[in-house]
C-alpha cells in the first residue's frame, strides 16, 4: 500500500509541477519571441478550456479501461506535448519561425499539454478511492491535496532555480519529469481496476450529493487563483511597495500557504476524524477569516497570517469535497466523479483570471469582496446541510 500511495502522491505531483512550471518563465518567454501579454493570456488559457474539457473524458475512461492505463497515456502525452512546445519555443527563440505560424504552434502545443494533464489527476483520485474504505477515504483525498500542495510551491520554484541556466530550461525540466513519473507508475503500480465489460452508468453533476461537493471545488479553486492572479497587484497598492519588494512579499506569503495547506493536509492524512462535510464547514470558515483579514486590516504581518489561514482552509477544504464527491458516487463511477472535480479545476483557471483581472480594475478590494461572499454562501450552506447523511457508495450500490 505504501508504495501505491508513493506513487498516487508522485503522479500528481508532477502533473501539478508541468502545469505551473510555466507559468514564472512565461512572460519573458513570450516578450523574447516579439510576442504581445494577449498572445500569452490566450496560450495559457487555450490550455486550461482543454483540461476543463478532457477531465471528465479521462475520468470516464479509467472507469472502463483502469486507473493504471490512463494515468500511463497521460504521461506519455504529456511528455510528446511538452517536446513539441518546447521545440516551438526554441526554434522561435532561434528566429526559426515567427508570426502567425509561431503563435498558432504554441498554442496547440499549450492545448495539447492541457489535454492530457487531467488524465492523471483525475484518475490518481479514483485509485486512491479504489484502494480506501470509507474511513480512510478522506487520508487519501488529502494525500492527492498535498501532492496539489506541494506542485504549486515547487512548481514555479523549480522554474525559478532552472531560469538561471537559460528561460527555457523550466520547459526541458517539464518535458523530463512526465518520463520520469511515467516509469514510476508502470513499475510500481499494480493494475487494481479490471476492465468493465458493460459499461457503468455515466456520472452527471447534478446527480444527488455531488452538486455541493462542485460547487465547494469551484470556490475553493476560484479563490486560490484569484490570490495568485491579483494578490501581487493588491498589496503593492494597499502598502505602497516596489516591485522588487511585492516579488518578494507575495513569494513569502505563497509560500507560507502552500506549506500551511501541505501540514494541514499532513496531519489530516495521520488522524482523519472530520468528515467530509465537517471539513467544508471548518475550511471555509478559516478561509473567510482569511479574505476579512486580507479586506479589512492593512499590514505586512496581518497579511501573512491570512496567507496561512488561506493555506490551511484550502488545505481543508480540498479533501472535503474530493472525499464528499468520492462518497457520493459507486465504485464504478469513481472515475467519472474524479474528472468533474478536474474539470471544475480547468474551469475556474478560466475564469478567475479574466474576472478578477477585470473586477479589479473596477476596485482593487471588488475580487476580494466577491471571493468572500462566495465562501460565506459555501458556509451558510454547510451549516444548513451539516446534519444531513453522507451518502456512501454502500447505501447506492444496495
Amino acid at each position: 500500500m505504501a508504495r501505491i500511495r508513493f506513487s498516487v502522491f508522485f503522479s500528481v505531483f508532477v502533473s501539478m509541477v508541468a502545469l505551473m512550471i510555466i507559468a514564472p518563465v512565461m512572460p519573458p518567454l513570450i516578450r523574447e519571441l516579439g510576442l504581445s501579454e494577449v498572445h500569452s493570456g490566450i496560450i495559457i488559457s487555450l490550455g486550461s478550456v482543454a483540461m476543463a474539457v478532457m477531465a471528465p473524458v479521462w475520468g470516464r475512461l479509467s472507469d472502463l479501461k483502469g486507473r493504471k492505463p490512463v494515468i500511463l497515456m497521460g504521461f506519455i502525452g504529456m511528455f510528446i506535448s511538452y517536446v513539441i512546445f518546447t521545440a516551438t519555443m526554441y526554434a522561435g527563440l532561434r528566429g526559426g519561425i515567427g508570426g502567425g505560424l509561431l503563435l498558432g504552434l504554441l498554442i496547440a502545443a499549450r492545448a495539447m499539454v492541457g489535454m492530457f494533464i487531467p488524465a492523471v489527476p483525475s484518475s490518481a483520485q479514483a485509485y486512491m478511492a479504489d484502494v480506501t474504505d470509507e474511513k480512510g477515504r478522506s487520508s487519501g483525498m488529502a494525500l492527492i491535496g498535498a501532492a496539489n500542495g506541494l506542485g504549486l510551491v515547487l512548481g514555479p520554484a523549480i522554474a525559478a532555480v532552472f531560469a538561471f541556466i537559460g528561460l527555457i530550461w523550466p520547459l526541458y525540466i517539464g518535458a523530463l519529469l512526465p518520463i520520469i513519473a511515467f516509469f514510476v507508475v508502470l513499475m510500481l503500480v499494480p493494475t487494481h481496476k479490471q476492465l468493465n465489460h458493460i459499461k457503468p452508468p455515466k456520472v452527471s453533476p447534478f446527480q444527488r450529493g455531488i452538486p455541493l461537493n462542485l460547487m465547494a471545488g469551484m470556490i475553493t479553486m476560484l479563490s486560490i487563483i484569484t490570490l495568485q492572479v491579483v494578490g501581487g497587484f493588491y498589496f503593492q497598492d494597499q502598502l505602497a511597495l516596489t516591485t522588487q519588494e511585492t516579488a518578494r512579499m507575495v513569494s513569502i506569503g505563497l509560500m507560507l500557504t502552500g506549506f500551511a495547506m501541505i501540514l494541514t493536509q499532513g496531519i489530516q492524512m495521520k488522524s482523519s476524524k472530520l468528515h467530509p462535510k465537517q471539513l467544508l464547514l471548518v475550511g471555509s470558515l478559516l478561509l473567510l477569516c482569511s479574505i476579512a483579514l486580507f479586506l479589512f486590516i492593512n499590514s505586512l504581518l496581518s497579511y501573512y497570517i491570512a496567507f496561512s489561514l488561506f493555506g490551511v482552509g484550502t488545505g481543508l477544504l480540498m479533501p472535503g469535497f474530493m472525499t464528499g464527491a468520492s462518497l457520493a458516487v459507486s465504485s464504478e463511477q469513481q472515475g467519472g466523479v474524479a474528472g468533474l472535480i478536474a474539470a471544475v479545476q480547468g474551469i475556474s483557471a478560466v475564469i478567475a483570471p479574466i474576472l478578477s483581472t477585470m473586477l479589479y480594475r473596477l476596485d482593487k478590494h471588488v475580487p476580494f469582496a466577491i471571493m468572500g461572499v462566495l465562501v460565506l454562501i459555501l458556509s451558510i450552506t454547510m451549516v444548513t446541510v451539516l446534519n444531513k447523511p453522507t451518502i456512501s457508495n454502500s447505501a447506492i450500490e444496495k
